[in-house]
């Protein structure tokens, strides 16, 4: 599996659970060695929402995912 791959995953992963359109921005992918699997990091939004989700996705060598994780990302005042 290579960072294409693992990024497909998550992309059919929100297609199997978003029952309407949405945008899907890949962020960041990364292999975490001490885990063995990429760690994907993507912002996912609902057409009609104004702002997306950011997701930490783990995905292990057979394509599975391990966790997901949805980011809060810091306002800064």
């Amino acid at each position: 599996m290579d960072a294409r791959e693992a990024t497909k995953v998550v992309r059919e992963y929100f297609d199997s659970i978003k029952k309407i359109k949405f945008l899907f921005d890949v962020r960041n992918v990364r292999y975490d060695e001490s885990d063995e699997m990429w760690i994907v990091e993507c912002d996912v939004q609902n057409i009609f929402d104004e702002e997306p989700i950011s997701y930490l996705i783990g995905v292990d060598e057979n394509g599975e995912i391990n966790y997901v994780e949805e980011i809060e990302d810091e306002i800064e005042d």
